[in-house]
């Protein structure tokens, strides 16, 4: 499914945007929430691999591509994800912050994120 993003922030090897129809739900929660600690997030993906804790590949079957997660724990965030389309393979890199998943109580994957990851594997930018 071929979807349009806007570019959030550009450095030398990386580039991220943001899906243009989820853009107002991931900023109104960024805004509320976690601005910093994604300013934080892009500053560890910038420096090389960052700790799992932060961001990590969601691409739990061969079926999944290139999609990963921002992580947002604790209680502040309800442990809260971002799910992104990343193409690492390009240069420079581009990672498009796609859906939000307010919340997730679990350590596996459920159903709903499940589907929510097959949804971001499925958009094309």
């Amino acid at each position: 499914m071929i979807r349009n993003k806007v570019k959030l922030l550009g450095f030398d090897k990386i580039v991220f945007y943001i899906d243009e129809e989820n853009q107002s739900e991931i900023i109104n929660f960024l805004k509320e929430k976690g601005k910093e600690r994604l300013k934080y997030i892009f500053s560890r993906i910038c420096k090389g691999k960052p700790p799992k804790d932060v961001y990590s590949s969601e691409d739990y079957s061969d079926n999944i591509k290139n999609v990963t997660a921002i992580k947002f724990k604790g209680k502040k965030f309800n442990n809260a994800r971002i799910y992104c389309k990343d193409y690492n393979d390009r240069k420079p890199r581009i990672i498009v912050l796609s859906e939000l998943l307010t919340s997730k109580k679990n350590n596996k994957l459920k159903h709903g994120e499940r589907n929510l990851i097959k949804k971001v594997n499925d958009y094309d930018y």
